[in-house]
C-alpha cells in the first residue's frame, strides 16, 4: 500500500523535468497573449553638410529623389527614412559647387557627411595700359578681397551678382558676373581730372573763391588743387599739427572744413597740394634735419634764398605727411606732394646731407619718403601723387633731384610732370625757342613718360598758362586729352579765363 501511495508523485516530477529539458532545447513557445514582439523599422539617415573651406556646418538645400528635406531640430539638420530602394541625394548652397551621389543601401553609421567645395572667383585687375593694379578693393556680395602686387584677387563662396571695384585715383567699376566662368580680367580707368591750381590765398578771398567755383561750374574743370602748405612753408589754415604753429608757419586764410564743403557742393575732385622738402621755416627751426652748407655750417639756401629739409633724413618726412593725413581725414580725395625732391636752384657743391649725395641715395630717399606717405594715406582712401620735373620723363638720369618716374610709378598713384616750355633751354629737341614749340615739347614728353611707367601710377601733367599763346595753351591740353589723360593748369595767381580752358570731351 505504501508503494501505491507514492507513485503519482514520481510521475508528476518526471513530467516536470521533461518540460524543463524541453524548454532549454526546443523552440520558444508562443506568447500566451498571442502578440509577437515588434520588429525593427527602416533606418533614419542623417545628412550633415560642411563647408569645404572651414568645415563649418551649413544649412544647405538637400533633396532625396528630388524631394526637398525640411530642416530638423536646427537649421543645419536634415534627415530622411531609408525607403528600402536606391536613392539619389543632391546638395546645393549658394556660393558652393553642387554635389550629388547615389546610395543603393543605407550608408555606414546611418549618416551622410557632405563637404561642399566653395565656388572661387579669381581675377586680375590692370591699369588702362595693361599693368597690374594692386590695392584695388573687389567686392562680390559679402565677399571682399584686395588685389596683390600682381593685381590678382580671389573671392571664395562667390555668388553671381555685381562685382564692385574701387581704388583711390581710379574710376569705380561695376561688372555683372553670371557665374559662367571662374576667372575674369578687368581693366580700370584713371579718374579723368581737369584741374586748376588754387593758391592758398585765393580761398581766403571770398570774391575770388566764388569766381573760381563759378568758373568750374561753367567749364570742364572738375578738380581744384588747393595749397595746404606752399613752397615758402606757409600753412593756410588753423592746422592741428603742432609743429606748424611752433615754427610760425601758420597764416590762417581759410577754414579747411568749409573749403571742403564748398568743393563737395560743387562736385569737385579735391587735391591737397603740400610742398615736401623746400621749407624755410622748418629748416631754420630744425637745422639738425635740414640741408646744411659745409662752408658756413648754416642751413643751405638756394639762389632764391629758400632753405630745404634733408630728403635723406627720415625725420624730415613726418611733418609734411602729418599735414597730408589731416587733409585726407578732412575730406580731400588726393594729396599731391610738390618739391618731393632734392634741392635745386643753388650751389649744391657745398650742400651737406645725411647720406652721400649720389644718384642711388637720392632716388632711394625719395622713394622711401613716398612709400612712407603712401602707407599712411592710402589706407585712408586717399590717392597719393607727386609733381616731377618734366625733363625726367626723357632723361637718362635723375637730374640731380632723386626723381626717376619708372620707380616712382611703382610707389604712388599719380605722377604729375611739370611740362612747361619755359623750363626747357634753347636747343632742346633742336628748338631755338621751346616756347614756340610748346605742343611738341608736351607731346614728346608724354610719349616718353608713358613708355617708362613700370607700375600702377599714371601721368597727369601740369600745363602752363603763360609765355605761350592762347591757342597753344588749349593745344597742349588737347595733347594730354588725346592720350586719355587728365591735366592740371598752373597759374600763380589762380586766374583762369574760359578761353584757355579746353572743355572735356570737346574738340576746340
Amino acid at each position: 500500500m505504501q508503494a501505491i501511495a507514492y507513485r503519482p508523485i514520481t510521475v508528476a516530477l518526471s513530467i516536470a523535468f521533461a518540460l524543463v529539458a524541453t524548454s532549454c532545447t526546443g523552440p520558444a513557445p508562443l506568447d500566451v497573449s498571442g502578440v509577437r514582439p515588434p520588429e525593427m523599422g527602416p533606418p533614419t539617415i542623417e545628412v550633415v553638410v560642411l563647408a569645404g573651406d572651414d568645415l563649418s556646418e551649413i544649412a544647405a538645400a538637400v533633396t532625396v529623389d528630388e524631394v526637398l528635406l525640411r530642416p530638423g531640430s536646427t537649421p543645419t539638420k536634415r534627415s530622411f527614412i531609408w525607403p528600402g530602394t536606391e536613392v539619389s541625394v543632391a546638395v546645393s548652397n549658394p556660393g558652393f559647387v553642387p554635389w550629388t551621389s547615389t546610395y543603393e543601401e543605407p550608408p555606414a553609421g546611418e549618416r551622410i557627411e557632405v563637404r561642399l567645395e566653395p565656388v572661387i572667383l579669381r581675377g586680375r585687375v590692370t591699369t588702362n595700359i595693361g599693368l597690374p593694379l594692386p590695392g584695388t578693393r573687389v567686392r562680390l556680395g559679402a565677399g571682399v578681397d584686395v588685389t596683390n602686387d600682381d593685381g590678382l584677387f580671389e573671392i571664395g563662396r562667390a555668388v553671381p551678382g555685381d562685382l564692385e571695384l574701387e581704388r583711390p585715383a581710379w574710376n569705380d567699376r561695376v561688372i555683372a558676373w553670371d557665374g559662367a566662368t571662374d576667372e575674369i580680367d578687368i581693366a580700370m580707368d584713371p579718374i579723368d581730372v581737369i584741374g586748376v591750381r588754387v593758391g592758398g590765398r585765393a580761398p581766403g578771398d571770398p570774391g575770388h573763391w566764388a569766381e573760381l567755383l563759378a568758373m568750374a561750374n561753367n567749364t570742364g574743370v572738375n578738380a581744384f588743387v588747393v595749397d595746404i602748405k606752399d613752397e615758402f612753408g606757409t600753412v593756410f589754415y588753423d592746422t592741428s599739427v603742432a609743429e606748424a604753429h611752433a615754427i610760425g608757419a601758420v597764416t590762417q586764410l581759410y577754414d579747411l572744413a568749409e573749403l571742403v564743403q564748398d568743393m563737395d557742393e560743387a562736385g569737385l575732385y579735391k587735391i591737397a597740394r603740400i610742398v615736401a622738402f623746400q621749407d624755410t621755416p622748418m629748416a631754420e627751426a630744425n637745422p639738425d634735419h635740414a640741408v646744411l652748407n659745409e662752408e658756413t655750417g648754416e642751413v643751405w639756401r638756394s639762389r632764391a634764398d629758400e632753405a630745404w629739409m634733408d630728403p635723406s633724413d627720415p625725420v624730415s618726412y613726418e611733418y609734411p605727411i602729418a599735414l597730408a593725413e589731416e587733409a585726407c581725414r578732412g575730406g580731400f580725395d588726393e594729396v599731391q606732394f610738390d618739391f618731393a625732391s632734392f634741392p635745386f636752384g643753388g650751389d649744391l657743391s657745398v650742400a651737406v646731407f645725411d647720406a652721400e649725395y649720389n644718384e642711388e641715395n637720392r632716388v632711394d630717399s625719395i622713394i622711401q619718403f613716398l612709400r612712407r606717405a603712401y602707407s599712411v594715406l592710402s589706407p585712408l582712401g586717399c590717392a597719393v601723387g607727386a609733381s616731377v620735373l618734366g625733363i625726367t620723363l626723357e632723361s637718362s638720369t635723375d637730374e640731380g633731384v632723386g626723381q626717376r618716374p619708372g620707380r616712382m610709378s611703382r610707389t604712388i598713384d599719380v605722377l604729375s610732370p611739370m611740362l612747361y616750355s619755359t623750363n626747357y633751354g634753347s636747343g632742346w629737341k633742336g628748338f631755338a625757342d621751346p616756347d614756340d614749340h610748346a605742343v611738341e615739347v608736351v607731346d614728346t614728353a608724354l610719349a616718353s613718360g608713358v613708355s617708362r611707367l613700370e607700375g600702377f601710377a599714371y601721368l597727369r601733367p601740369w600745363l602752363q598758362t603763360w609765355a605761350i599763346s592762347v591757342d597753344d595753351i588749349v593745344a597742349v591740353q588737347r595733347a594730354a586729352a588725346t592720350r586719355d589723360m587728365g591735366w592740371m593748369l598752373w597759374s600763380n595767381s589762380a586766374s583762369y579765363s574760359t578761353e584757355i580752358l579746353l572743355t572735356a570731351g570737346t574738340d576746340r
